[in-house]
């Protein structure tokens, strides 16, 4: 028994960190789901899959699972217009696809919400902070206007 315990922790120390659910983020998931239930499952469903061809859907999304949640950080604080291309498809909507949330939700908020959004539908990505989105919030206050696939392409994902 004491060889079992040894090898299962032995394994357990060589799971990336990123596959490990820590307290913190089963925390900010938890709020998370229930801004998402709030302010984002009428466009994108309670399952993520969006309502196309209106909403797209974030379920097993190149967008949500970016390595850096930079973009859709400021998708969210901004809102986003236009065509999009969603894991190599195109996706054009005849309404912006998302309206900016940075008035409405604060950086903890966004934070959860976003973390909840990578870690649920299929996604597997880091938890986002609230550090992240202020820091996000302030270098873009300037901006006023929604992004656009063109502009928001040139923010790195790495």
């Amino acid at each position: 028994m004491k060889k079992l315990v040894t090898h299962l922790l032995a394994a357990a120390c060589v799971l990336p960190l990123s596959s490990l659910v820590h307290a913190d983020d089963s925390a900010s998931i938890s709020r998370g789901q229930a801004v998402y239930m709030q302010v984002c499952f009428a466009c994108h469903q309670p399952t993520g899959m969006g309502l196309p061809p209106m909403f797209p859907a974030l379920a097993s999304s190149d967008w949500v699972n970016a390595k850096k949640p930079d973009r859709i950080i400021r998708m969210v604080l901004h809102g986003f217009t236009g065509p999009i291309t969603i894991n190599g498809k195109p996706f054009t909507s005849p309404a912006p696809l998302m309206p900016a949330q940075g008035n409405a939700l604060n950086d903890a908020q966004i934070a959860d919400v976003l973390t909840y959004v990578r870690n649920s539908f299929g996604n597997k990505a880091d938890a986002v902070t609230p550090d992240q989105v202020k820091a996000i919030r302030e270098a873009e206050k300037a901006r006023t206007a929604m992004w656009t696939e063109a502009e928001i392409t040139k923010i790195p994902t790495e």
